[in-house]
């Protein structure tokens, strides 16, 4: 936060304020979290990083569910129209970019949920599945929210198998395990 007040005009201002913004949310900082997300969207409101941020925010609290379901397509938007920066390879980017148009679909059935359209939020969740895979936790967040959205829609046994996709990965859903 300092680095991006002392150093407004620096190119890196806005990565310094989105690692806060990302800092504040793991810290569950909810209000200095949507202070500097939101401050930066004002100045660079095409910042997809923000724009995902606070569409699965809002998504996950149901709150403000248009405005979280505006960001998200947004961000996935942005993101069809965006170059690959010159220091990436086209795999880093095709993985990058791939990984956030999952997190945007992955929000976006979130905001189904909320909104009881459980079945938008399956075709969201299974067009992001295959994107999100390359990171364990996206990817086990995703299915377990698919889950939620197959038992709201009766159908078990799918999520049954949604929920052991989910808890396969190894990630932060996985609970402790035990040493030998």
């Amino acid at each position: 936060m300092r680095f991006a007040q002392v150093f407004a005009d620096s190119p890196y201002a806005s990565q310094a304020l989105g690692v806060a913004a990302t800092a504040y949310q793991q810290a569950q900082n909810a209000s200095r979290m949507l202070e500097v997300a939101n401050g930066l969207l004002g100045k660079d409101p095409n910042n997809v990083g923000m724009l995902l941020l606070l569409s699965d925010y809002y998504g996950e609290k149901g709150e403000q569910l248009d405005k979280a379901e505006a960001y998200a397509k947004k961000a996935a938007s942005v993101l069809e129209a965006a170059k690959k920066p010159d220091e990436m390879t086209d795999e880093q980017w095709k993985l990058q970019s791939g990984l956030q148009k999952g997190l945007a679909l992955s929000s976006l059935g979130q905001i189904n949920i909320q909104k009881k359209d459980n079945a938008q939020a399956v075709t969201n969740f299974r067009a992001a599945a295959p994107l999100l895979k390359p990171d364990d936790g996206s990817y086990a967040r995703n299915q377990y929210r698919l889950g939620f959205a197959l038992l709201n829609l009766k159908r078990n046994p799918e999520a049954k198998d949604a929920f052991t996709q989910a808890a396969s990965v190894n990630s932060l859903t996985k609970g402790p395990r035990k040493k030998n």
